[in-house]
């Protein structure tokens, strides 16, 4: 299984509300996309402040996006998909920044 943590910000002009309005919509539109086995997001409500570790300041983000395939080749599936290119010209309309993280497992 491939899965890509996102790290999303919105733009400076667009309120919160907004965003999770476009965060929804993007979420809706993610149905048609093609070899993408799951899709999640999820919208920042709070940051503890009560962690048992140092903390890191990497912040603000507005919220945090999953994506996951079941192989190489259906990634690569979903990367030639036109579905695909309009889906990330959306993200474009709603998304300041993000940070792409490719994550495994520990087995």
């Amino acid at each position: 299984m491939i899965r890509i943590v996102y790290l999303l910000v919105r733009p400076e002009s667009m309120t919160p509300s907004e965003f999770a309005e476009e965060c929804r919509v993007h979420y809706d539109m993610s149905r048609k996309v093609p070899a993408l086995y799951k899709y999640e997001v999820r919208l920042v409500d709070q940051e503890p402040s009560d962690t048992h570790v140092a903390y890191l300041d990497i912040g603000p983000f507005d919220a945090v996006a999953e994506c996951w395939f079941e192989n190489r080749d259906k990634y690569d599936e979903y990367l030639a998909s036109d579905i695909r290119k309009e889906w990330f010209e959306h993200g474009k309309t709603f998304i300041g920044q993000l940070k792409p993280i490719y994550t495994r497992e520990i087995h």
